[in-house]
């Protein structure tokens, strides 16, 4: 039963009589299972059933079924979903979450229920996570929230606030600047920028951010840096002083931060410069130098340098500037000899594409990049062209597609499906281009089928179902979820984190990262991206961000929420995820349903913390 249902989920095609089975079957984790893989695949044709199954006895199987619904955003669900709140603690975290999916037809039961002291803590919390959802966030109703004793509460209340960016929501959240959580002080410091306070808070604000600035909590000092920095000149000494200090995401933080806070006096950014040696802030300073004329690439030796980062960092700060002379200073980056350097010129020629001046010179760079060998740089030469594109561009674009048909990784092929979308719509194609299009084969990915299908000529070609492998595979996968539960340890130049995955929740994305781990894929790679107090991420084998295994996988969404130490998959849309991977440094509710848990840390918090943009991945073992 497992394992077809695994193939269902696999392939995204619906077996109706069989799921209808499994739904009425006597079988709690039949029906449990057969829920959540109607969710899983937008079955929208089972909801009557799930609504059925939200008030079934056996606790999974109503707690499925209530996710499955908010999956599937059904609003016929809102009144199950506020009577389910009543229920147990596995049911009513899923009613609220599913309330919160269905926005302002949910509004009414979320008020109600943030109001209403006889609701249990739990169902409380998961509410005031839904509330974020609505637009505007009923502030009245957290607000209250925000006193209470119980700091699960009191955070909550206070994230919803943070994430609502209103007056009032500010004004509620400055007056809990002296919490004694951390995880409220966080929120306080995140509620509390320019934007949000406004004229009438904005002083209050601004010295209660200077004095969080000063925080215990590296994550408080984190959120208060990057908000103070929206005060401007006046914070100047704050932010610079936050340079030195000892977290060093606080550090980058404090040079992403700079550019609103200095002026355009070289002597002070050069100073700035001078304080750290770590790339990803030197990076981060340059380019906020770069706002105002002032190159610290070239002193640095970045241009020259024998690697990549710096060059590519070079190349991002050459498209800055006066757009007449950047062009030039881009065609160099341009014949770089490492793709990855000339997929950011590519980027950054796409850019001055919008000035009248230098259009026709930067479109024309980027016709002749999509004949080039790196997909990165056709990727990103295609986005470059996509608006008001040429006759010219589109020939470019299907030869470039004939290249992109030996690409191991899809994005050339997603962004000519994209380019194509945007350059044909409303208007008649030469014969010849209209013959080429009409003789492009179609894929056979999923995922570039239904970018294809985007397209009214290739409509026909909407179907999102995949090859199914043999059956006996996925009842192999069955098997080792079933076991004991894989672990990966992942040594970084900060030390070894150790990750539980959750190989029942996520059996594909478990066997998955595990083959990777056990092929040596990870060791050597580097973590291309980190958001201080958000999310750490590796796993690309080009390490900047655009890189994966060559193939893409289905999304195995299910019950776990984004805590601290939180493993997700990495997406670019839907169903893209390979090999890159998160581990949150944070709770991160916005992003519960929408990207597959499968793991937490257990152990190597500090490690996690120490790591910054760049650092290298040692080694990843599974045991």
């Amino acid at each position: 039963m497992q394992a077809r249902l695994l193939r269902i989920e696999d392939t995204r095609r619906d077996e109706p009589a069989f799921i209808d089975s499994l739904l009425a079957s006597p079988s709690g984790p039949g029906r449990a299972a057969a829920a959540l893989t109607v969710g899983r695949i937008g079955a929208r044709a089972h909801r009557g059933a799930l609504r059925q199954l939200a008030a079934d006895t056996d606790t999974a199987v109503a707690a499925n079924a209530l996710f499955a619904l908010g999956l599937l955003k059904d609003s016929a669900s809102a009144p199950i979903a506020a009577n389910a709140l009543r229920t147990g603690a596995p049911q009513s975290v899923e009613a609220a979450w599913l309330l919160g999916e269905l926005g302002e037809t949910g509004r009414a039961a979320i008020v109600a229920g943030l109001g209403d002291a006889s609701l249990s803590t739990t169902a409380r919390g998961a509410l005031l996570f839904a509330a974020t959802r609505l637009r505007p966030v009923p502030t009245a109703a957290i607000t209250p929230l925000l006193a209470s004793s119980d700091s699960a509460l009191a955070w909550r209340a206070a994230y919803a606030l943070a994430r609502g960016r209103s007056i009032p929501g500010a004004r509620a959240l400055l007056g809990a600047a002296r919490s004694p959580w951390a995880a409220v002080r966080e929120q306080v410091a995140r509620g509390a920028a320019k934007s949000v306070a406004g004229d009438s808070l904005g002083e209050i604000a601004r010295g209660i951010l200077v004095r969080l600035v000063g925080d215990t909590s590296a994550r408080v000092r984190v959120n208060a840096v990057r908000a103070l920095s929206s005060y401007g000149p006046p914070v100047r000494g704050t932010i610079v002083g936050a340079l030195r200090d000892p977290d060093l995401g606080v550090r980058l933080v404090a040079a992403q931060s700079l550019e609103p806070v200095l002026d355009d006096n070289p002597t002070a950014w050069h100073a700035a410069f001078e304080v750290d040696t770590n790339f990803a802030i030197r990076r981060a300073i340059a380019e906020g130098a770069s706002r105002y004329g002032i190159n610290l690439a070239e002193p640095a030796g970045w241009v020259t340098s024998d690697q990549w980062e710096p060059r590519a960092a070079s190349a991002e700060l050459a498209g800055r500037g006066p757009a007449t002379t950047a062009v030039a200073r881009l065609v160099r980056f341009s014949s770089d000899p490492d793709g990855r350097v000339r997929a950011v010129a590519a980027g950054a020629l796409a850019r001055l594409t919008d000035s009248a001046s230098t259009r026709e010179l930067a479109r024309a760079r980027l016709r002749t990049m999509l004949a080039d060998s790196d997909v990165g740089v056709r990727t990103a030469s295609l986005e470059g062209l996509m608006r008001a594109a040429s006759t010219s561009d589109l020939a470019a674009a299907v030869a470039s597609f004939n290249i992109a048909a030996a690409d191991r990784d899809n994005d050339a092929r997603l962004a000519f499906w994209r380019f194509v979308d945007s350059a044909t719509a409303r208007r008649s194609l030469p014969d010849s281009i209209e013959r080429a299009l009409r003789a492009l084969p179609r894929p056979t990915d999923p995922v570039e089928r239904l970018a294809a299908a985007r397209v009214p000529r290739f409509s026909s070609w909407r179907d999102s179902a995949g090859t199914a492998r043999p059956l006996a595979w996925y009842e192999e996968r069955v098997r080792e979820s079933e076991g004991k539960a894989p672990r990966l340890l992942i040594q970084t130049e900060h030390g070894t984190m150790e990750l539980l995955l959750y190989s029942r929740e996520a059996p594909l994305t478990t066997y998955n990262i595990v083959s990777l781990a056990q092929k040596k894929y990870f060791d050597g790679q580097r973590f291309h991206r980190v958001v201080p107090n958000f999310v750490v991420q590796g796993g690309d084998p080009r390490g900047d961000g655009t890189g994966g295994p060559g193939y893409a996988l289905r999304d195995e969404i299910n019950r776990r929420r984004y805590a601290r130490g939180t493993l997700g998959m990495a997406l670019s849309g839907p169903n893209t995820g390979g090999s890159q991977f998160f581990i949150t440094h944070s709770p991160q509710p916005h992003l519960d349903g929408g990207y597959t848990v499968f793991g937490e840390l257990v152990r190597g918090g500090d490690a996690l913390d120490g790591i910054i943009q760049g650092d290298r991945i040692v080694g990843v073992t599974v045991f």
